[in-house]
């Protein structure tokens, strides 16, 4: 007879190595008193560091000497493309940040059978980081396993901390409990409604007990209760999974939906008009309307910094289309999306919200009135729309007065025209 050795988590699994690791070294010149810092034969700009300093939330708290002590002590790692640098459900200890770059985060569901999935397997990629984006933060700050793997898609060089080597100040530490504004970002950005880590660790010891009961699915007599309840656990899980991140993707595509109709604009620069007219039509969302907008924000804004760069909204409008977007494309919707000044580089969150606002009223009207343009011709009789408005109308006020007023109720009206004109924009 043969006995079935306990279960035990497979322990050949690692991360790899980095290719390259340099330690920092940092000289003071007396003449500026500015702070050079070298690794190795690379040199890194004052501009990095000052970014590494105010820009990673997490260490803005720390005093002067904290902050120069740390650096002292941190190591600068460069990965070849492909490498895996970190493991979903592996213990973490080390904070990255990506000084040249770029990776993705993948995350397998918890409703994936971990007997049966191939090791080599990492999961779904739910979201990309370029240069100033970091990772590795929530399995120090929550003391879990890593909620996500990290891949590189190209040769990859960061900035790393042990957490024995982060100041107590810091929630990286372990040691301070980050505020819950903030660790739901950092949930969202590992799609965490994706990945339950005590489920999937449940599924560990629960798959080990079946396959060592009588009558388990792998044994020679199977008994039809356990059978089914662990078919339906699994296929209720994968629809869950598949749910979430259909909502996910339906988000992203109504947000790339109103880049394309900003686009289209042509806002006067410098008027203040402009930015009042679309903090009107914020506060006529609703509130289901903003939570799904600052979700949106949230999603794209991968570093955490309250900002969506060019970077940023690029790997996000890439992600939809599956196509690559210029630059150029990219910086006029930035631009466009503050009226207030030409120029803009990065989209703050009320700015965010106004573009959300002016597009999603723009295709209310537009998508309202064309269901009356039975020939697609782009016009419908003014009764016709003064009879929808007014219908609209009474849904939520007594006032019994027609909205279009002219005396030719049969007058073709340029709907896309008469929809800009609604929301102010003409």
């Amino acid at each position: 007879t043969f006995k079935l050795k306990p279960f035990q988590p497979e322990t050949e699994e690692k991360e790899d190595e980095a290719c390259a690791e340099r330690s920092i070294s940092a000289t003071t010149s007396a003449a500026n008193e500015k702070t050079q810092v070298s690794v190795g034969d690379v040199v890194v700009s004052e501009e990095t560091m000052k970014y590494i300093r105010s820009g990673i939330p997490f260490f803005t708290d720390l005093t002067e000497e904290e902050f120069k002590t740390l650096m002292s002590k941190s190591v600068y790692k460069t990965f070849e493309a492909g490498s895996v640098i970190m493991k979903q459900g592996m213990r973490g200890r080390t904070f990255y940040i990506i000084d040249k770059g770029e990776v993705e985060i993948l995350v397998k569901g918890a409703f994936e059978d971990p007997l049966t999935t191939p090791s080599g397997y990492l999961g779904a990629v739910v979201n990309r980081l370029c240069k100033n984006n970091y990772f590795g933060e929530r399995s120090l700050i929550t003391g879990q396993p890593r909620a996500a793997s990290i891949r590189t898609i190209e040769k990859t060089r960061c900035f790393t901390f042990d957490i024995d080597d982060i100041p107590e100040s810091s929630a990286l530490s372990g040691k301070m409990r980050a505020t819950e504004e903030r660790l739901n970002q950092i949930d969202e950005k590992y799609a965490l409604d994706y990945y339950d880590i005590k489920l999937i660790d449940k599924q560990f010891v629960d798959a080990n007990k079946a396959n060592q009961i009588k009558g388990s699915p792998n044994g020679p007599d199977r008994t039809p209760e356990i059978e089914e309840k662990v078919t339906d656990d699994k296929h209720t899980g994968q629809k869950d999974a598949i749910l979430s991140l259909l909502i996910r993707f339906k988000l992203l595509r109504h947000a790339a939906r109103c880049f394309e109709y900003i686009l289209q604009t042509n806002p006067i620069w410098g008027d203040s008009g402009e930015t009042y007219r679309r903090s009107l039509l914020v506060s006529k969302l609703s509130q289901s309307q903003r939570s799904e907008f600052k979700d949106v924000f949230t999603m794209i804004d991968t570093s955490n910094d309250g900002v969506i760069s060019v970077s940023e909204l690029k790997n996000a409008l890439e992600s939809i289309y599956d196509e690559q977007q210029s630059d150029e494309k990219v910086k006029e919707i930035i631009n466009k999306a503050d009226p207030s000044v030409d120029g803009n580089l990065e989209i703050k969150l009320d700015e965010f919200m106004g573009v959300m606002a002016e597009a999603e009223f723009y295709f209310l009207f537009k998508e309202t009135f064309a269901t009356l343009d039975k020939d697609n011709s782009g016009y419908v009789q003014a009764y016709k729309l003064d009879k929808v408005l007014c219908g609209l109308r009474d849904l939520i006020s007594d006032d019994r007065k027609s909205i279009i007023d002219i005396e030719d109720k049969d007058m073709l009206v340029d709907y896309e025209t008469f929809s800009r004109m609604m929301i102010g924009t003409l």
